[in-house]
């Protein structure tokens, strides 16, 4: 039996999970861990970070909400947001991501876009960011440590700095 023989018959008896059926907790007076990433990990946010403090603070006028700890690499962020109403974030991480697509020159968006696949491109993505983010429910004081130490070495993690209070893209900036 060849190697494709042995994967067609493993994925045949392997349960079906379509990602449709992914459901978010709403918990009101939680916080949420949540990562945004650039498509295909494009290192664009330190180079437009004018914009995205721009794009953050035009969701604050529209959302009831804090963040509570925030690092911005070249392709991605980390934050742990604490909104009024749970049931708003996701709408604020909408109105972060579109605001920051929106301010771009159209040239930049026009590769963006270039670069989507066909079916990407009909959705009418934007080609900046990744479709989805990831979120945590932080469930107690333990996770709460833990994600904050995250957010905090981040940057050493990536190889941006050595120490992490130096990069100047994190709420741990002690510069």
């Amino acid at each position: 039996m060849s190697i494709c023989n042995i994967f067609t018959q493993i994925k045949k008896t392997m349960p079906q999970y379509p990602m449709s059926n992914y459901k978010r907790i709403f918990l009101d007076g939680y916080s949420y861990f949540i990562t945004i990433v650039t498509h295909r990990r494009e290192p664009i946010l330190i180079d437009h970070i004018t914009l995205l403090r721009k794009s953050f603070s035009l969701s604050k006028k529209h959302y009831d909400y804090r963040i509570d700890a925030i690092i911005i690499l070249p392709d991605h962020i980390h934050m742990i947001l604490t909104p009024k109403n749970a049931k708003d974030y996701p709408k604020i991480i909408s109105h972060i991501k579109r605001s920051f697509v929106y301010g771009l020159d159209e040239v930049y968006k026009k590769k963006a876009k270039a670069t989507l696949s066909q079916s990407s491109y009909h959705r009418k993505l934007s080609g900046i960011w990744q479709k989805r983010f990831y979120e945590h429910t932080i469930r107690d004081e333990k996770d709460w440590i833990e994600k904050m130490l995250y957010i905090r070495h981040n940057a050493v993690k990536h190889g941006m700095v050595d120490d992490w209070n130096v990069w100047e893209y994190s709420s741990f900036f002690e510069g």
